[in-house]
Formats: C-alpha cells, sequence, structure tokens
C-alpha cells in the first residue's frame, strides 16, 4: 500500500508529532502516541536529503514536545505578574528552543551515523537512533545543572507492572527501551522521496522480524517480571504512623507580611485536626514555617503544638546564618531542632540567578533579594532506631541519583518536600508527582511527598499510589509507613 505525503507538510508534521508527543507523560499516560510521534520523526529525518532540513525537523520536532510538555513554566511568571509576567513570551520560546537542541543533535548525529558507516537495515537504524537518543537524554539530564524532566522512560509509567524493571535498569534503561519499542512501526514502512509505502510483517525481511519479535518478547517478560513482583513482594508494616499535611496556601499569599502568620498557624490547626499523638510523624511541605529558622523560643514553643507527644515534626523552611539562607528540611521534636537538610541542586532563576553579575537586571522569580545557597549533597538522617530517611526538596526528586546518599545504608523512606502552587491546574503537577513515583520503584524505598499545594502522596515500595490528595486541595491524611520485607 502507497500512498503520497506533501514535502511542504513536514515540518508541520514534525512540530505536531513533537507537540502530541508530550501526552505519553502524566496526567494523560498515553503510550500509544509514543509510536506515531517518534516513528514520524524516525520516517521524516530518514528521508531529508540535506543536513539542513534534518536540524529544521528536529528544532521543531523538540520544541513542540518541550513546549507541550514544558509550558506551566511561564504559568510561575504570574504569580506576580507585574514583576515577571514580561518573561513570559521568552519562557515559551526560548526554554523549548534550548531544550530542542538536544533532539536536534540527536537527528543530526542519527543522520551523520548512518550516511557514515551506510547502514540500510532498518532495524540497525532503529538501534543507533535509540543509542543517540539515550546519549543525548542523559546529557540533558546533566549539562548545565540538568532538566531531566519528562525523560522517556517516564512514558512507561501507564503500566506500573511495565514500570518495575526500573529497579534493575533505571530511568535510562526504561527510556532506551521506550525508544526501540516506539520505532518498531517504522519496520514495516518504507519512504522514498515523498512516498510511503507499508509491508506486512512476513515480507519485512528476515533480520527486521527476528528484530521485531525480539523486541515484543522483551515487552512480554518485562510485563511478566514486573506482575509477579507487584504479586509476591511482601510488605511489612514499621508500626510508624505519619501525618501528611497539604495547607493549600496560594503562593501570591504564602509570604504576605498580613498572611504568614495566619498560615503558619492554619499548619499548626491542620496537624492537630485529629488527636496528634496517634502518630509518630507530622510532615509539612516545603518553606511551610514563613520565618527564618533559628532556635528562637517563641517559635520553637509554636512549632512543638504541631509534634507528637513522643515523635516529629518534619517540615521545609529557610535556615538563615551569617547572611546566607538554604532551602532547608529541618527535623523537630518537643526539644527544637534535631536535624536539618539543605537543599543542594538549587533551580535556576527561581532559586538562584545564573550569572547574575552579567544580567543584574533579571530577578529570581521567588520572594527575597538573596539567592539560596547550595548545599552539602544527599542526605541520610536517623530518625530513630528503627526507621531513617532521604529528604529530597522540590525537583531533586526528578533526578534519580539524588534519591538516597550512596555513603551511608539505604534509608527506610524517602521524604519529597515540595510547593507545586506554581504550577496552578497545569500538567506539571502531575508530572513531578510521576517521576517523584520512580524513585521508589528504582529504589524499592516507599516516599512520603507532601505539597503545599499540588498533589500530596504516599507511595509504596513499588511505586504505587496508596493515598494523595487531589490537586490544588486542603486536607491531611494518615498512613502506617510499609517497607520491603528482605527476610
Amino acid at each position: 500500500m502507497k500512498f503520497t505525503v506533501s514535502k511542504n507538510k513536514n515540518h508541520l508534521t514534525t512540530l505536531i508529532a513533537g507537540a502530541s508527543l508530550a501526552l505519553i507523560f502524566a496526567p494523560f499516560n498515553l503510550f500509544f502516541i509514543g509510536f506515531f510521534s517518534i516513528s514520524a520523526l524516525f520516517l521524516i529525518i530518514n528521508n531529508c536529503q540535506k543536513y539542513k532540513s534534518v536540524f529544521y525537523c528536529g528544532l521543531l520536532f523538540g520544541f513542540g514536545f518541550f513546549l507541550a510538555g514544558n509550558y506551566w513554566i511561564a504559568i510561575a511568571l504570574l504569580v506576580d505578574a507585574k514583576q515577571h509576567a514580561w518573561l513570559i513570551p521568552f519562557a515559551l520560546t526560548l526554554i523549548p528552543l534550548a531544550l530542542a537542541t538536544y533532539i536536534t543533535l540527536t537527528c543530526l548525529s542519527y543522520k551523520y551515523a548512518i550516511n557514515r558507516l551506510k547502514i540500510n537495515q532498518t532495524y540497525q537504524k532503529i538501534i543507533i537512533f535509540a543509542i543517540l537518543w539515550l546519549f543525548f537524554e542523559i546529557l540533558r539530564a546533566n549539562l548545565f545543572s540538568g532538566f531531566p524532566w519528562n525523560l522517556i522512560g517516564y512514558s512507561w509509567l501507564f503500566s506500573i507492572a511495565l514500570s518495575q524493571i526500573a529497579s534493575i535498569f533505571g530511568i535510562y534503561g526504561l527510556s532506551f527501551f521506550a525508544i526501540l519499542c516506539f520505532l518498531l512501526p517504522t519496520l514495516f514502512i518504507t519512504s522514498s522521496g515523498n512516498k510511503i509505502s507499508y509491508v506486512n510483517l512476513l515480507k519485512a525481511g528476515k533480520q527486521n522480524q527476528i528484530f521485531f519479535i525480539t523486541i515484543i518478547s522483551l515487552a512480554v517478560a518485562s510485563f511478566i517480571f514486573g506482575y509477579n513482583k507487584l504479586s509476591s513482594t511482601k510488605l511489612v508494616t514499621k508500626d510508624y504512623k505519619i501525618r501528611i499535611v497539604q495547607a493549600n496556601i496560594k503562593q501570591n499569599l504564602k509570604w504576605d507580611p498580613q498572611e504568614k502568620f495566619k498560615n503558619f498557624i492554619e499548619h499548626i490547626k491542620l496537624s492537630n485536626k485529629e488527636d496528634i499523638d496517634k502518630v509518630d510523624m507530622v510532615v509539612w511541605s516545603e518553606a511551610s514555617i514563613p520565618y527564618a529558622i533559628n532556635n528562637d523560643p517563641d517559635l520553637m514553643s509554636a512549632l512543638s503544638q504541631a509534634t507528637p507527644k513522643e515523635g516529629i515534626l518534619i517540615s521545609g523552611g529557610i535556615r538563615a546564618n551569617n547572611n546566607k539562607y538554604w532551602n532547608s528540611i529541618f527535623v523537630f521534636n518537643k526539644g527544637g531542632i534535631k536535624s536539618h537538610y539543605d537543599k543542594h541542586h538549587l533551580v535556576p532563576f527561581g532559586e538562584y540567578i545564573p550569572l547574575q553579575n552579567y544580567v543584574p537586571f533579571i530577578k529570581k522569580i521567588t520572594q527575597g533579594s538573596e539567592g539560596f545557597s547550595k548545599g552539602d549533597g544527599a542526605s541520610h538522617i536517623s530518625i530513630n532506631q528503627d526507621i531513617s530517611i532521604s529528604p529530597l526538596i522540590c525537583y531533586e526528586a526528578i533526578f534519580t541519583s539524588y534519591a538516597v546518599d550512596k555513603n551511608s545504608k539505604k534509608p527506610d523512606l524517602l521524604i519529597n518536600l515540595t510547593n507545586d502552587s506554581w504550577f496552578g491546574n497545569s500538567t506539571g503537577p502531575y508530572q513531578h508527582l510521576a517521576m517523584a513515583r520512580m524513585r521508589s520503584i528504582e529504589q524499592n524505598i516507599p516516599m512520603i511527598r507532601v505539597a503545599n499545594s499540588g498533589i500530596s502522596a504516599y507511595i509504596d515500595p513499588l511505586g504505587r499510589i496508596k493515598k494523595k490528595t487531589k490537586l490544588n486541595d486542603k486536607g491531611i491524611f494518615d498512613i502506617e509507613l510499609e517497607v520491603m520485607d528482605n527476610n
């Protein structure tokens, strides 16, 4: 079967294909879109005769993908629209274009490789494309502060069973496998000039047939592995109760001088909505305490009202010392500060301004004139003899290497405190939650995720959400900690 495609439509098709790829992620989880989107890009760049055409196709695909997947960045600029609204056109153009360069380089490198090596077999082209996609995805996750948001591997979260192989291969292994799967349709498609032809599996060639069967077999094996893990893994209750508090404070009121005390008291009231001494731990979100944290007696006295008698309160707050500030997580008991962790991967333009000496006219979008200082790195905090935690603040949870301190023993619990109120009713909070889930699957460690406004959740060691709040809702819920039975 053959049909003709106008060359003039290639650029529009590529842009639409890139934008539609964002639908494979939360909250849509339309995994099947990847087959159409990635295959379209692959066929178009294979059909390009000049590297200039490959460049434009890769750039358009990447621009569409990152614009549709990360448009919520612009929403954050509306919190203080008077100060930052002028940046919205740049957030919707320059950021997607900058990120699109990784996909552009993927396409150019692929085209150069198959030309140089004179590769004609489709299955070989697929493997090379998948390797290069993975390589540039790893670069995106690490270069220039790194931005591993919506790596293709997160598309597997449409199936919790298939996602379990992340415990072996990690998110990058899932990305590589996803690209291999998404390109399977191209085994049955040939293109020449502006003509596209379809062939059935029996006529696709022996090596392509073997490749197709191999990838399908691996997908089936991955599902069986995941299904068996979900059904056979035993979880042990730690007899440790935790209360999650989502206060749902609007971002434009969070640091308002006339509102912040009321917001602080609201956290205390919610914590005591049910008998607080029935739980061992109360957890607030990122920067829930609207005052610089020190051992001020009045502040410690107020915080003790939200601390269980024999337990602890964990909350985000601002640590200050010698005119330096840190975005931190604090562990309080009735006696005051027990421990703290300082965020070490800061958000550009949100928590500091890159090269600020050269762009003094740009101010960070969060409150305060000073940027935050960087913490020392991943941390391991012992709560008691039986419970230890690994703290993560905001988007540190999207970095697979930050989940645990590799120099310490494995913690019993991941705690991710965040504030997704910046992103309103967009896809951003859903995507953020999905990526946090993957950390639990990779590490086989449960996670408490508490958002000021967004989606708070308890995620078990297999990445299943056992309890959660609705987006931008106010409330509390209690959970009992479960860990993997290693016996």
